[in-house]
This record gives structure tokens, C-alpha cells and sequence, in this order.
């Protein structure tokens, strides 16, 4: 039996390519980084003027926040203020009977009322039945104010009483004394009563 030989590949095999590799570096110092240029906000000097300003925006904002609540109340003072000092009309009347002390200014307030709002016109009742004198003088103190109002020559009706009619809206809240005075037979004043009122 004859030996087979074998077949040769019909396939024509490539020549073999050298591929040139690169080298690696040759001992050394290593050579020097490329420097990296930083953009002008990147920069700490940059960094720290844009912190200061922020932190400046914010203590001016905090500081306008707390002037705006104070000048809102301070707004709102004036307006109650200017409510209080400007006379309107009243609405309702209120009678008010007031004993007046004959000795001196009493240690607590002879009457304590709330301010009225709506307004009011107030009568006041002063009961001057301990005097003998026929006439009288009233002076009305605002206490750390000054003087508010002086009535002269104000005659009592047949029940012995002063009476006033004042409009609330030209008090405001604090403490008012109304000192009394009689006129004698030479048209002079002498002392008759003493009232404190409170206004709140």
C-alpha cells in the first residue's frame, strides 16, 4: 500500500512584518510636569476676595433685615402716635364720676380707664359738695408732659358737682392730675381738690 503525501496549504502564508516599539525613557531625572495655567477665579487670591464678599453681602443683608423690622416698628409707633394726638370725632358719650381728694394728691390713681377708641366724649363728675366756694378753676396736668387744658371760673351745677365734657381722642394713654381751685370774695384761688386719672 503506498504512503499518501500530504497536501500542501492552498493558502499563501504573509511574510512576517517587524513592528518597531517605542523605546522606554533612559535612566535619569525624571523630566519636569507641564505647568498648568489656573484661570484668574481658580486663583487663591481670587478665591479668598470672593469669599470676603460674599461674607460682606451677608452681613449687609443681615443688617438691612434688622433695620427694616426697626424702622417698620418704629412706622408703626408713629402712626399709633399720630392716631393718638390727632382730635376726632367722638361717637359715644361716657359719663365718668370722679371723688377729688380735698387733702392732697391721693397715693394711687383716683380712676383708671382704657383709652377709648372709637372716640368718646367724656363727662366728667366732680363732686364738690366738702367746698364752700361758689367758683372754680381747673388745671389738667399730663404728668411728663405739661399742662393741658386750664378752665376758669367754672360754676357747679345744683347737685354741687364740676362738670367737663372733653373729647378722649385729645388725651392720649398716660396719667393726668386735675388740681382744683376755689375763687374767695377777692377773686383769688386757693386750693379746693386733687384728682389723678390714669388713661391706659
Amino acid at each position: 500500500m503506498s504512503e499518501q503525501k500530504p497536501k500542501k496549504s492552498s493558502r499563501l502564508r504573509k511574510p512576517a512584518v517587524q513592528v518597531e516599539l517605542a523605546l522606554p525613557p533612559p535612566p535619569g531625572p525624571p523630566l519636569p510636569a507641564e505647568e498648568v495655567v489656573l484661570e484668574w477665579w481658580q486663583k487663591p487670591v481670587a478665591v479668598a476676595v470672593l469669599a470676603a464678599v460674599a461674607t460682606l453681602l451677608l452681613a449687609l443683608a443681615i443688617a438691612s433685615q434688622f433695620q427694616a423690622r426697626h424702622d417698620r416698628a418704629r412706622a408703626a409707633g408713629l402712626a399709633a402716635r399720630v392716631k393718638t394726638l390727632t382730635l376726632r370725632a367722638s361717637t359715644a358719650e361716657r359719663a365718668l364720676r370722679i371723688a377729688p381728694n380735698p387733702r392732697s394728691w391721693s397715693a394711687a390713681p383716683d380712676a383708671i380707664i382704657a383709652w377709648p377708641e372709637p372716640p368718646q366724649m367724656l363727662e366728667l363728675y366732680l363732686p364738690i359738695a366738702y367746698s364752700d366756694f361758689t367758683s372754680f378753676a381747673i388745671t389738667i396736668d399730663k404728668v411728663d408732659q405739661g399742662r393741658m387744658l386750664i378752665v376758669q371760673r367754672l360754676m357747679p351745677d345744683s347737685n354741687r358737682e364740676l362738670r367737663l365734657s372733653l373729647n378722649s381722642s385729645a388725651f392720649g394713654q398716660g396719667e393726668y392730675r386735675f388740681h382744683i381751685e376755689g375763687y374767695n370774695w377777692r377773686g383769688q384761688r386757693a386750693d379746693a381738690g386733687w384728682v389723678r386719672l390714669v388713661i391706659r
